[in-house]
């Protein structure tokens, strides 16, 4: 049974897997999910949370930068105030509703800015285990210079990332360099010891949103 937890604005679509010492957070744009989170969460034996609801362009922007394509809004960059929600008010509330203990094991999947997202947070903080960036936004205006200027640290889950075969034949001049920069970013982990497993598979950035996360799902539970 999928149950509807609300969490200021944000609406988070919950399914009890087998255990409940592993749970799922999924950061999603659209309510699609309604249908999905029940069959997947008993398919891969874990709880899952879809949290819909977000202002998608600025809570999963690291910093602020210029919008692309050229003539989109400006990025705010407040995912540092987007993390603190999630740390100090979504999981606290989702997991109290569900009667989630302490001892969890979290992990999060993150679509295209929210896969952005999902890997910033990994980088600067452990409060998730594992991370799935599916068409991670890579491009975003100075992300790779960050990563590559940065420590590492070290982690003892899986990244697990996805990109669509067609993503860096886009017109976009800042999103063609995506294949590059994912390229690049699965080299620094690695080189840092981090299990990381990468998948390409066909289609843009729009194909297949579903079995997309059934991948990553797969990747990290199975």
């Amino acid at each position: 049974m999928v149950q509807r937890i609300k969490v200021g604005a944000l609406d988070c679509l919950c399914s009890m897997g087998v255990r409940k010492d592993k749970i799922a957070y999924i950061l999603y744009p659209m309510d699609m999910l309604a249908d999905w989170v029940e069959p997947a969460s008993e398919r891969y034996g874990t709880t899952i949370v879809a949290v819909t609801g977000m202002d998608w362009q600025n809570v999963f922007s690291p910093w602020p930068a210029k919008g692309v394509p050229k003539g989109s809004p400006d990025f705010e960059g407040k995912s540092p105030e987007f993390l603190e929600l999630l740390q100090q008010k979504v999981i606290p509330g989702v997991e109290s509703a569900l009667g989630i203990g302490e001892d969890v094991e979290r992990s999060l999947v993150g679509v295209s800015m929210s896969g952005l997202f999902a890997l910033w947070q990994w980088m600067v903080c452990d409060t998730f285990a594992n991370i799935a960036s599916l068409s991670g936004s890579f491009w975003y205006e100075g992300f790779l210079g960050w990563m590559e200027g940065r420590r590492i640290p070290p982690k003892s889950g899986k990244g697990y990332f996805l990109l669509g075969d067609q993503e860096p034949r886009s017109k976009v001049k800042a999103f063609a360099s995506v294949g590059a920069d994912t390229q690049a970013i699965i080299g620094l982990l690695r080189s840092a010891g981090i299990d990381v497993e990468f998948e390409s598979v066909p289609g843009n950035h729009y194909s297949d949103p579903i079995p997309r996360l059934d991948k990553a799902l797969a990747a990290l539970y199975i």
